[in-house]
């Protein structure tokens, strides 16, 4: 062996890699080569995205699990406004002339929040190792949502990432003022059943009691009302072994019941047909989904994508069902306006812009126009929703918290003997 072979052969080492292959998919692997550069460099030439080279050993497959499941944990802790300022920000640099891996150091440094830090850290790795924006991205699918990513690979293809940006990040913008407005209007009501349950609890544990005690004594006839208030408080008193577990099942029961598709999709039609929700909701559907649809059409991204993120976007088992008609529709051959027009939760009147912008071929603008005007209609339902469901909780709790006061205090307003020691 020559001394040339000999310097070769020492110089020469086995490098770990992880990469992704064209189908999206993560391999993981080793190779002998010089240097990690020529390792990234053969692996390109294979067509590989590179996601790290080292030459220190792959973690383990439970390992890598690990890393995933801090990954999950990592991003259910970041706020939405993280990524709506990200957008925003990232928009700004790039317009202005900043490369993207050089925006993204400049973010990382900025950011407060330690769970989007770390998160935006691998982003910038991962583009530093030469892997798309979107697909670096689409591994935080808790984080960046599918609209995102899909405007994301828009953009990359066209050279509009900043652009899109500012887009996704104004649209990220009005879901979240959209999705403040409808907890607005069901915070108040779920405040005055809970503090009515609360009051109503301690009366009848506290309070009651005391009364029961003066009523045993005099021997009195109470009237049915007070009887049965009494009974009541000595059931929830005595017998908690018996009620307690059963109401523990049920409330635990319901709360997984709701995560399947049974119970989802029986909450998703109270929603739509229940009569004081079903305008709000119903105008929120159509909000999300013509705004979403304006959005990724102005990209140029395909009618079908559209669709499929669409029944992530809306969220209801129903409107699920009716994208499924839609694009069953389309691959039929029909158009896109004859299909809203057969479906059963959008407006006719909706459903007539959407057939004059397909013909004029304007629709993008034309769901934009329709998301605005949707939008205000939310507007409206949601002030409506309010205006009838505070009287209603007032006049509820007034009912069991009155009820509860006046069974109480009517043997004393009927029978004043009671406490004076008559019959």
């Amino acid at each position: 062996m020559s001394e040339q072979e000999e310097t070769l052969t020492t110089v020469q080492s086995t490098f770990s890699f992880r990469v992704r292959d064209a189908g999206g998919e993560i391999l993981t692997g080793s190779m002998v080569a010089a240097s990690a550069e020529e390792v990234a460099s053969r692996l390109r030439a294979e067509g590989k995205f590179i996601l790290s080279v080292g030459d220190k050993p792959l973690p383990a497959e439970t390992d890598l699990d690990e890393v995933h499941l801090r990954r999950g944990e990592a991003a259910k802790r970041v706020r939405k406004e993280d990524v709506i300022g990200f957008c925003q920000q990232l928009s700004i640099m790039l317009e202005t002339g900043v490369p993207l891996t050089e925006a993204l150091d400049a973010f990382c440094c900025q950011v407060k929040r330690k769970e989007f830090r770390d998160i935006l850290v691998v982003l910038r790795d991962d583009i530093h190792s030469g892997e798309l924006f979107s697909n670096a991205m689409a591994k935080w699918p808790r984080v960046f949502p599918n609209m995102m990513i899909s405007l994301m690979q828009a953009s990359e293809a066209s050279g509009t990432m900043a652009l899109m940006l500012g887009r996704i990040g104004e649209y990220l913008a009005k879901e979240r003022r959209t999705a403040k407005q409808i907890k607005g209007a069901l915070s108040y009501p779920m405040f005055m059943m809970t503090a009515g349950i609360v009051m109503s609890a301690f009366l009848m544990v506290f309070v009651l009691p005391r009364f029961a005690t003066i009523y045993e004594g005099r021997s009195a006839t109470l009237p049915a009302p007070t009887r049965i208030l009494l009974g009541a408080s000595e059931f929830i008193m005595t017998q908690y072994l018996v009620y307690g577990p059963i109401l523990a099942v049920l409330i635990i029961g319901g709360a997984i019941w709701i995560h399947y598709p049974s119970g989802k999709r029986c909450l998703d039609w109270m929603r739509l047909n229940l009569p004081i929700l079903r305008s709000m909701y119903g105008q929120l559907y159509i909000t999300r989904s013509t705004r979403t649809m304006g959005t990724l059409l102005t990209a140029g991204v395909n009618l079908l994508d559209i669709i499929n993120i669409c029944r992530g976007v809306t969220g209801n088992a129903y409107y699920h069902d009716l994208w499924d008609d839609v694009e069953k529709a389309i691959r039929d051959g029909r158009q896109f306006s004859e299909a809203m027009f057969e479906a059963k939760f959008i407006p006719p009147n909706v459903s007539s812009m959407i057939a004059s912008g397909e013909r004029s071929g304007r629709l993008a603008d034309v769901m934009e126009r329709i998301a605005e005007f949707s939008e205000e209609e939310l507007d409206t339902a949601v002030k409506q929703v309010t205006a009838y469901i505070e009287p209603i909780a007032i006049m509820c709790m007034g009912v069991v918290v009155g009820g509860v006061a006046l069974a109480l205090l009517l043997p004393i307003f009927s029978m004043g003997n009671v406490v004076a020691g008559g019959g």
